[in-house]
């Protein structure tokens, strides 16, 4: 019972942070999960699943926007590299797997740092592909999915209100695939991780509320350079504790 509200104490103290700044549930939820001594299989579902829920409702309320067919290739690029994440996982132990985590979530707090080119035209569909590849490999080992895919849709001339919808088809395309490829091709027992699943899932889905309520009364530019700084930091907290 103490895992399960450490473990959704987590997952809300991120889930504020996303609704405040639009990004990186995931990426602080990861390391905080893993730093409390949450194993990084368990994080992973976790993540996948709030990802999931709050994503479906965000998809059907923006459905005039998607690009449908940048989602599709995004993916079915990530099946295979979610089916690699999952060989990845069965290989290799966690002890290996969560510094590998922290320096993930290092590489994607740097890279949300850096500046957005808004001359850039709408990615090709090989290079699409290709980082649908990166993010469901990322999934299913790390549940780190979203990062490619936001360095994608943020450096072309996509209308924000697209983006948000890419990325919404997106993390419930391969939020089905990796917990559906991870229950079937590794030993999660997904049934037994209903009473963490059902606190995490109401502890994100409020805390994200109160996060979008934060959101309309600080500087955002302030409030996501700080949350970059702090992405760093819990990835190097990460790798330590590892």
């Amino acid at each position: 019972m103490d895992l399960i509200v450490i473990a959704a104490l987590c997952v809300a103290a991120a889930s504020v942070i996303g609704g405040a700044t639009g990004f990186g549930t995931s990426l602080i939820a990861t390391p905080l999960m893993l730093t409390v001594g949450i194993g990084l299989a368990e994080t992973v579902v976790v993540n996948l699943v709030v990802a999931l829920i709050a994503r479906v409702g965000v998809t059907v309320q923006l459905r005039e926007h998607i690009d449908w067919r940048r989602v599709a290739v995004l993916g079915a690029a990530s099946v295979p590299g979610a089916w690699l994440g999952v060989q990845t996982v069965t290989l290799l132990p966690d002890q290996h797997l969560k510094p590998a985590a922290g320096a993930v979530t290092i590489l994607c707090g740097l890279a949300m740092a850096l500046p957005t080119r808004h001359g850039a035209g709408p990615p090709s569909a090989a290079i699409t592909a290709a980082v649908g590849a990166i993010g469901g490999y990322f999934s299913t080992t790390t549940s780190l999915n979203g990062p490619p895919v936001v360095l994608l849709l943020g450096r072309a001339k996509i209308p924000p209100m697209s983006f948000i919808a890419d990325l919404a088809g997106y993390f419930v395309i391969t939020s089905i695939v990796s917990l559906a490829l991870l229950w079937a091709g590794t030993g999660i027992d997904l049934p037994g991780l209903w009473p963490l699943l059902a606190a995490c899932v109401v502890a994100g889905v409020t805390a994200n509320q109160l996060g979008i309520a934060i959101a309309r009364r600080l500087p955002t530019h302030l409030f996501r350079s700080a949350v970059i700084v702090l992405v760093v930091i819990a990835g190097l907290l990460t790798i330590v504790t590892a």
